[in-house]
């Protein structure tokens, strides 16, 4: 009998050390997976403050540089707008912020410009274009208050045609 105890012991020992390796691995393999998250969140957070700051300014330059030829680009108090001619009628884009957001509008020039109406493109708290010659000056905020400043040469070519 006294054998037997002996046995219940070992195996009662054996038990508790392979449940204390459980759960070892157990918290290890939680806190491997918090930590993980906790990156994530902060990598995306990060990617998405450099995105905003990078949309905002690459639309405004991309919209200044695709203007087709005899375009004009015009600053009307804090909206920036590039006029074309396509085929006999004037059509204007309109880009501004509004409510908190930088929007684009594109409609003909016939129709009324009514802020409300255009398509959001991303966070921007302020924007603020001016003419200077023919260099835009663009003062911008991205949705966190974060202060961007844009330089563009504007080249349009003369309505009738001609070259750069």
């Amino acid at each position: 009998m006294m054998k037997m105890k002996r046995y219940e012991k070992q195996y009662t020992v054996q038990q508790v050390f392979v449940l204390m390796v459980l759960a070892l691995f157990m918290v290890f393999s939680t806190l491997l997976v918090v930590l993980g998250a906790l990156g994530y969140c902060g990598m995306e957070e990060r990617s998405s403050a450099t995105n905003e700051k990078r949309i905002l300014c690459a639309f405004v330059r991309s919209a200044v540089q695709s203007q087709e030829t005899g375009g004009n680009i015009l600053v009307d108090g804090d909206v920036l707008m590039i006029e074309n001619n396509y085929d006999g009628e004037i059509y204007r884009q309109y880009i501004y912020a509004h409510e908190g957001m930088l929007r684009q509008q594109f409609i003909s020039a016939d129709r009324s410009f009514a802020p409300e109406n255009g398509d959001a493109v991303c966070p921007s708290l302020a924007f603020s274009p001016q003419m200077k010659g023919n260099v835009l000056y663009v003062e911008m905020q991205d949705g966190q208050g974060n202060s961007l400043s844009l330089y563009e040469a504007v080249r349009t070519m003369p309505g009738e045609g001609g070259s750069l």
